[in-house]
């Protein structure tokens, strides 16, 4: 089976939460004898990781990418509010991609098309004219839940308008979206339920994020007491606003309790904002070489979400490493695991900080929680059983 898998950035090196559910596909796909070919977009700021992907990766996938300019401009998004376009998403359209999927279904046929995200929808009518494959959206978020929650949070009247007014057109897109495909791949029941209850009809499947345990399972490794943590892309929205919340509300309060602990900030793509936060108490690190290696050196994850949507990959590869975890009810919308079992939820700054106290006053519930959310991931998050859903979803296109 052939396989053509478009995505809204460049997914190698997999160092953030989208690069590594595209890429998870692309390698366990080829394992198991697809013939997948990849091209991405560079979204703006993503450019200059094209020159650093390997020449293995670029064989096995016969790996395309194509700049785009999505920054976002005062004159266009003014214009945009007197069409019907969705502005978020028309960023990601660009003449020469469109140009060469037409050069593509000229020469090759795919038995699969599989659009990564709600940026690639765009591409959906030169698609439709060009080939007659089976076309497949893969939901990594429901896009406008991270917009309307933003204008929650905000207390600007202006700002808020506006993000209330984008939150509502890209609704309608992604509503009219959706029924121009032949399959749902949603990463969560969330997102499948949303698309339902919205009239979605059309064959769907819910395929989570899925990791090999093996190389996130609890190690030796010297582990730096008395740490809080928090891993993620930060060059996010959701993440820049959530770790924001974190230090000015929540964190204040930990170390009036307990001036000890120290709260450690890793990701890629840090603002120079938030290394102004250090302090004796807090470490901006900046990106890591090795996740797994991080995760597995602190104490207990912290995953403050106040808006955002899909499944936050990042709690799935920290329960693996036998980790315990507090996030807010956000942060861990999607994945099927429990309060007090699997995870601890905690949505205000108060509650937050007590949680993290608690924590650290009774190691105990560290160690209980870490162990039964690694056998979560285990059992929920295996990659083999997932991935083999995933191809009994594509057998019913490809033998139709």
């Amino acid at each position: 089976m052939r396989i053509l898998q478009l995505c809204h950035k460049v997914p190698y090196p997999p160092t953030d939460g989208g690069s590594l559910a595209m890429n998870q596909i692309t390698q366990s796909l080829i394992k198991h004898g697809f013939a997948v070919k990849v091209i991405a977009l560079a979204p703006s700021g993503n450019e200059s990781v094209i020159e650093r992907i390997p020449e293995s990766y670029i064989r096995e996938t016969e790996f395309e990418a194509f700049p785009v300019d999505t920054r976002i401009k005062p004159w266009p998004a003014f214009r945009n509010i007197f069409t019907r376009e969705s502005y978020n998403v028309s960023r990601f359209y660009s003449t020469k991609v469109v140009q060469r999927l037409r050069e593509l279904f000229q020469k090759e046929k795919f038995d699969i098309i599989q659009l990564e995200g709600l940026f690639l929808t765009p591409y959906i009518p030169v698609i439709r004219e060009n080939t007659g494959s089976p076309l497949l959206f893969r939901s990594h978020n429901i896009e406008h839940y991270i917009w309307e929650r933003m204008a929650r949070a905000t207390s600007h009247p202006f700002k808020k308008l506006y993000l209330q007014f984008l939150a509502r057109r890209l609704k309608a897109y992604e509503m009219k979206t959706v029924h121009q495909v032949d399959g749902l791949v949603a990463i969560s029941p969330v997102d499948m339920n949303f698309f339902k209850k919205n009239g979605y009809a059309q064959p769907g499947v819910t395929i989570p994020f899925g990791i090999d345990t093996d190389s996130f399972k609890p190690k030796d490794v010297v582990v730096n007491k008395d740490t809080v943590f928090h891993i993620g892309s930060m060059d996010w929205r959701p993440n820049q606003e959530g770790i924001k919340w974190f230090l000015e509300e929540v964190w204040p309060l930990v170390i009036k309790l307990n001036p000890r602990l120290k709260f450690v900030l890793a990701g890629k793509n840090i603002p120079e904002t938030f290394y102004q936060y250090a302090a004796p108490t807090v470490s901006v690190v900046g990106e890591v070489p090795d996740a797994a290696e991080f995760i597995n050196s602190h104490e207990l994850m912290v995953v403050p979400l106040k808006s955002g949507g899909g499944m936050r990959i990042k709690i799935i590869e920290g329960m693996a490493a036998g980790k315990a975890i507090v996030s807010t009810s956000i942060g861990a919308e999607g994945i099927n695991c429990r309060h007090n079992e699997h995870i601890l939820l905690a949505d205000t700054p108060e509650e937050m900080a007590d949680s993290i106290i608690h924590c650290f006053q009774n190691r105990e519930i560290i160690r209980k929680i870490g162990n039964q959310a690694h056998l979560f991931a285990t059992e929920q998050h295996n990659i083999k059983p997932i991935i083999d859903k995933l191809i009994s979803f594509y057998n019913r296109f490809y033998m139709t």
